[in-house]
């Protein structure tokens, strides 16, 4: 069983984006159900390069459409990769406990809800 399911209150009706947000609730599965070091070690690199490429492309859609708060949500794009990092290094370290996975996705779905959602917010009143 999953421990993180995708809802379509998640949706923010860009399909692009919308599409990068559910690999991202597939790759944190995975990488909760990691049966040892070696696969929490990919899956967690995994993660992070998808959430990179995923912040990459929102951020160039961000700055091509002039989004006023591109500055703070590139700051809350930083931390959140930050995270994985610090992740990775407990991986290597062989401090698994330190890895909270769930924190991470409480502060993403929180991302996606308020500041991601924002985004199509500042879109729809520009049209």
């Amino acid at each position: 069983m999953n421990e993180f399911v995708w809802e379509n209150q998640y949706l923010l009706g860009n399909e692009a984006v919308d599409q990068q947000h559910r690999e991202i609730f597939d790759l944190a599965n995975q990488l909760v159900s990691s049966k040892d070091t070696q696969a929490l070690a990919e899956n967690i690199m995994l993660l992070y390069q998808h959430v990179r490429e995923h912040f990459q492309a929102e951020e160039a859609f961000m700055k091509q459409h002039g989004y006023p708060e591109y500055q703070h949500h590139v700051q809350t794009h930083n931390v959140m990769l930050e995270k994985l990092i610090a992740f990775s290094q407990g991986i290597h370290q062989q401090k698994r406990q330190e890895i909270d996975v769930s924190g991470f996705m409480r502060d993403w779905i929180t991302h996606m809800a308020e500041e991601d959602a924002a985004i199509n917010t500042y879109l729809k009143t520009q049209k």
